[in-house]
């Protein structure tokens, strides 16, 4: 009898440490605002399938501009935006404009279709910059 109560007590100390140390290992997980946050498909540089090329940046602070030139600072529109249920709404800094686009990401090609405030549809692709800085 003796034997059984303490395997009884050495199972729930062992299960009270993986218990522990899984915790612990779930908390480290969060980031530091207490929400874990996905990186959005639309972060990152895209550029456009028509003539004149542009290109438009997404940057995980929730910040866009659209340049003729991704190796120069001279940018065409700046603002902020918010991406939510396939949503990205474009808020012009320095302007009352807002845009409002429905936005569907596949792999590399980003398609924004005019719902308020900017009309027709836009056909982006991923890109990459291998311009070297000097």
């Amino acid at each position: 009898m003796k034997s059984t109560i303490l395997k009884n007590r050495a199972l729930h100390v062992v299960a009270m440490l993986v218990l522990l140390v899984g915790g612990l290992t779930f908390a480290s997980c969060v980031s530091e605002n207490g929400e874990d946050i996905e990186k959005s498909p639309i972060v990152g540089s895209w550029i456009s399938n028509t003539t004149p090329t542009y290109y438009i940046v997404f940057d995980e602070y929730h910040q866009y501009f659209i340049t003729n030139d991704i190796n120069t600072n001279v940018n065409t529109e700046v603002g902020t935006y918010t991406f939510t249920n396939n949503t990205l709404t474009c808020k012009v800094k320095g302007t009352n404009t807002t845009k409002v686009y429905s936005c569907s990401v596949k792999g590399s090609n980003l398609t924004l279709t005019g719902v308020t405030g900017a009309t027709g549809v836009q056909q982006f692709t991923s890109y990459t910059n291998t311009r070297v800085r000097r």
